[in-house]
């Protein structure tokens, strides 16, 4: 039988300030002795090291005069550049993106009265700048006293201030602002992309007229606006595509932009709509081939680590908020959209209106959270939303991240969980208390306990008891 070659480890180091060969193998005095004998190998005894000079002909003049009996394994050499590409994102595909406008300015738009006058009130922290870009429009004031833009407060002139500064000032709005106009919306969605693509008009209003929730909109929206571009970049009309050219499209969007499952779902859903129900096109659906959906598990806190979160809420608004997060399983939309009236002390029941898909729920009224409540409401005294913003409005949901991320630091959690984390983590320990599933399914607000049995996979307490084979053995 062949005997296999002996392997000889060689890498790189330095060595009394020169760049030498060191020479690793299995215990082997054979070995050692013969390498020895060849003029080109050293040994220094003080730190153990077998090395040669740093030379590509050494390694060549060891394998030919070992006749095969060595295999040199240079491993080592390669170690650092494979290990420095890990760390870099591999893009083997160039990404597809929209060109974007490079704003050095921004504005944010919010509702105010003055004297009985409605307006729409301009702040930035860029006024010089502003002003010289607001104060050429006719229907644009600056007021000194509020040190803000006033404008009367009629839809149309927020479609001219957008024409105007177009590509100069991005218009950001304050989260109490209700656009009526979905053409109006659908501007300000789009003003970041240097590009002048609109979606149908019929495709905005069919989805509004069915009951959409405007972020289910923003979402269909922006996906198929990159559907429309992508398109146009390769010269297609949207009513000639066929499904295979749908399916064509959607694999190359999804694999050069590196898509989620979930995200070319989305991706999909948007662009059959447009076929389904505004072309009439019904047939798309059982062509347009979709990707198999991954089981992504939630992300979970323990118990304790939600406990240390909440004892360092030093606020008291912020401890409530997220405590009835966690109470209740509420969703962000849902704990900023809830209103002093929908707390039922007396029954111990909260009302969860206009959830998820416009759904309805009652949620239990924890004991613990009612203290808190009750201690909130004398402090601070919301008149009609339960948790107000600094203008009396809804509190927003870009603050409550904040107060999360603050509470988490504090606590000392690496970990960086999301307000959604809050939600699993009711769900899941509910679950391993015992709560029949259908219960925890309902105060969740699912359609189908299908949704909800994904939180069987995510509770480890009766994982943790079973014993692995490895604690059987004797090591």
């Amino acid at each position: 039988m062949e005997q296999k070659p002996i392997q000889l480890y060689v890498k790189a180091i330095s060595h009394n300030n020169k760049e030498i060969y060191k020479y690793t193998f299995f215990k082997n005095p054979a070995l050692f002795k013969w390498l020895l004998s060849l003029n080109y190998f050293k040994y220094d005894y003080s730190k153990k090291i077998l090395f040669t000079d740093a030379k590509e002909e050494i390694l060549d003049a060891i394998q030919i005069a070992a006749k095969g009996r060595l295999a040199i394994n240079k491993n080592s050499f390669h170690r650092l550049p494979i290990t420095q590409a890990q760390l870099e994102p591999q893009h083997a595909l160039p990404r597809f993106e929209i060109p974007k406008y490079d704003f050095k300015l921004r504005v944010i738009v919010k509702n105010a009265i003055i004297e009985n006058n409605k307006y729409y009130l301009i702040t930035t922290d860029h006024i010089l700048a502003c002003k010289k870009e607001l104060l050429e429009l006719d229907f644009i004031t600056y007021n000194r006293n509020l040190s803000a833009f006033l404008m009367p407060m009629q839809e149309i002139n927020l479609l001219k201030l957008l024409n105007a500064i177009k590509g100069k000032v991005f218009v950001a709005l304050h989260q109490h602002i209700n656009i009526q106009s979905l053409y109006l919306q659908s501007i300000f969605w789009k003003q970041s992309y240097i590009t002048d693509i609109l979606l149908p008009n019929e495709y905005l209003s069919h989805l509004k007229s069915n009951n959409y929730s405007l972020n289910t909109i923003h979402g269909y929206y922006s996906s198929f606006f990159n559907f429309i571009y992508y398109c146009k970049s390769i010269n297609k009309e949207l009513t000639s595509l066929s499904p295979q050219n749908v399916n064509d499209i959607v694999l190359k969007m999804a694999s050069h932009n590196y898509f989620s499952t979930s995200t070319t779902h989305c991706l999909i859903n948007a662009v059959l709509y447009y076929y389904k129900n505004i072309l009439n096109k019904q047939d798309y659906k059982n062509q347009i081939i979709r990707p198999q959906k991954e089981r992504v598990l939630p992300k979970v806190m323990a118990k304790e680590e939600v406990e240390k979160i909440l004892n360092n809420c030093n606020n008291l608004k912020h401890k409530t908020m997220l405590s009835m997060l966690y109470s209740c399983g509420l969703r962000a939309g849902e704990i900023i959209n809830m209103k002093v009236l929908d707390i039922d002390s007396k029954r111990m029941l909260i009302s969860v209106t206009k959830g998820k898909g416009n759904k309805d729920r009652k949620v239990m009224l924890s004991e613990k959270l009612l203290l808190l409540l009750k201690e909130y409401y004398l402090l601070f005294k919301p008149k009609i939303y339960l948790f107000e913003g600094q203008y009396g409005d809804q509190y927003a949901i870009s603050s409550l991240r904040q107060v999360l991320n603050e509470a988490c630091r504090k606590a000392g959690i690496r970990q960086k969980p999301t307000l959604h984390w809050l939600r699993h983590s009711f769900a899941t320990h509910l679950l391993e208390a015992g709560t029949d599933i259908r219960y925890i399914q309902q105060l969740l607000g699912h359609s189908s306990t299908k949704t909800t049995e994904i939180y069987t996979y995510v509770s480890t307490k009766q994982i943790s008891l079973i014993k692995s084979p490895l604690d059987s053995l004797n090591i």
